[in-house]
């Protein structure tokens, strides 16, 4: 059973281990996902603020 042996595989894995494994193989992808994912949330939170701020004008 193909499932039971991955899983026997998986579970002896050390986790610094299979850390460093994942980071290796993805790490340059994980570090594009850090980026645009800054670059989004400072994006979303410039609209809330602006629209928040074009309000609180237009109410006075």
């Amino acid at each position: 059973d193909i499932a039971g042996v991955i899983s026997e595989t998986v579970r002896g894995w050390d986790a610094a281990e299979t850390t460093d494994k994942i980071e290796t193989q993805v790490g340059r992808d994980l570090q594009f996902i850090r980026i645009n994912g800054t670059v989004v949330g400072a994006l979303a939170g410039l609209a809330i603020y602006t629209v928040a701020t074009l309000i609180a004008a237009a109410v006075r």
